[in-house]
């Protein structure tokens, strides 16, 4: 996979000075944005020192980015997380060691969103309220979280109108900078050829007057070439722009697109058959409460198995408790030779061993080449323990499920 991106930062109309900073590394993948906060030129040092401490922690540790490339192991892809997540820390440490220095320490901060993008993985770690937009076919959806107040108390309690005054709701809960330690937000996911993402900070959005930007058709064009690709990023810069200062443009505006691109055919095709895949699993009925951001942090820690026809899955020896859930196929269920239950796609298989943590007393027999999204009880914890509103949600579907399979077989044994 290849990258093509195009940046823009400005001061905007109102403000005296530019706080924002601009990281674009197309050849390495990397991109971040920040924005600086603190007053006068302190925001400013603010995202241009994060940007730049960012910058060489990541190329310091490029041992750990060649590592996936040679091998994309689940193991090597966590550790080029971490090591991300590692650089966004650092970044806080030195702003904070600056702001110490200069005596106004707690007072001198900056956003920072980072994107690394490494063959068709993406990498997000993000704190503040600086946004990262993925722009897939018509779909725009926002993998960053606003650290923000308002934003906070509606995830843990929902609707907030009528509490919180408007000159609040862009308090920052998370940064870079104001304190000693920070823990970013951390994300992984798929990219897919045509994918279009975008950097940006709050003056961006905010400028638009819209949570979810209308980027018009220009982004609903397949990749042609590298020139006309320039230019469609060229207009949509021109046009959210345009938006922005025919509404004041009372802050300043930065934004980072860039274009994920491949002109080998049998990638092109791979990815896409994976996106596919993506677009059934978002219909299964344990995810369907989930929103895409949410599902994408459910696939970053499962995976996907095929097996063939005729092949038996032993769950009475299984060394994990796993979930499966089938995309494609039909899997009988066999105590001995006796045929206990026949599954299809979108079936889950193992509900209550996998909560339970009773040992299976079936074995699966494949009658025909099937794949299935697999879930093992440990990830599956880790996810519950990481992101409470994801595992309730998962949970009470999951609950749901268990129900109406209960139902029916009640229903079977009073007809019987």
């Amino acid at each position: 996979m290849k990258f093509l991106s195009m940046s823009l930062t400005d001061k905007g109309l109102m403000r005296k000075n530019n706080e924002d900073a601009i990281l674009e590394q197309p050849d390495c993948g990397l991109f971040a944005i920040a924005d600086g906060m603190g007053g006068e030129l302190c925001g400013e040092i603010a995202s241009e020192t994060a940007v730049n401490a960012l910058r060489d922690f990541v190329a310091e540790n490029r041992a750990v980015i060649d590592a996936f490339q040679m091998n994309s192991s689940a193991e090597n892809k966590t550790q080029v997380l971490n090591m991300l997540a590692d650089a966004l820390r650092h970044a806080n440490a030195v702003v904070f060691k600056e702001a110490t220095r200069r005596g106004i320490e707690g007072e001198m901060g900056t956003t920072l969103t980072v994107l690394l993008m490494i063959d068709d993985t993406g990498f997000m770690v993000h704190a503040g309220d600086s946004r990262l937009y993925m722009i897939r076919a018509s779909e725009v959806t926002q993998l960053s979280t606003d650290h923000t107040l308002i934003n906070d108390y509606k995830k843990q309690f929902g609707d907030y109108s009528g509490i919180f005054d408007t000159k609040f709701s862009g308090v920052l809960t998370k940064a870079v900078g104001i304190q000693e330690y920070v823990e970013p937000e951390k994300l992984t996911f798929a990219i897919i050829p045509e994918d279009r993402y975008l950097l940006c900070s709050d003056g961006l959005y905010n400028g638009l007057g819209c949570d979810i930007p209308d980027f018009g058709d220009v982004f609903t064009t397949a990749f042609e070439d590298i020139p006309k690709e320039k230019e469609r990023l060229k207009d949509a810069m021109r046009r959210l722009t345009d938006v922005v200062y025919a509404n004041g443009a009372p802050d300043n505006v930065s934004m980072i697109i860039v274009t994920a691109y491949s002109l080998d055919e049998e990638e092109v095709t791979g990815t896409r058959e994976f996106s596919k895949k993506f677009d059934k699993i978002r219909s299964i009925e344990l995810f369907r409460d989930l929103e895409y951001r949410e599902l994408l942090t459910v696939m970053a820690q499962v995976e996907i198995r095929t097996y063939n026809k005729y092949d038996v899955i032993s769950e009475k020896s299984a060394a994990a408790r796993e979930l499966f859930i089938i995309l494609d196929g039909k899997v009988s269920a066999l105590k001995g030779s006796k045929l206990l239950k026949t599954f299809h796609s979108g079936d889950h298989i193992g509900d209550v061993a996998f909560l339970s943590g009773e040992i299976p007393s079936y074995n699966l027999l494949l009658d025909k080449t099937s794949s299935f999204l697999v879930i093992k009880k440990c990830d599956f914890d880790k996810i519950v323990a990481e992101d409470p509103v994801i595992g309730v949600k998962l949970l009470t579907r999951l609950a749901t499920v268990l129900a109406k399979q209960a139902n029916i077989t009640a229903e079977l044994i009073k007809e019987q």
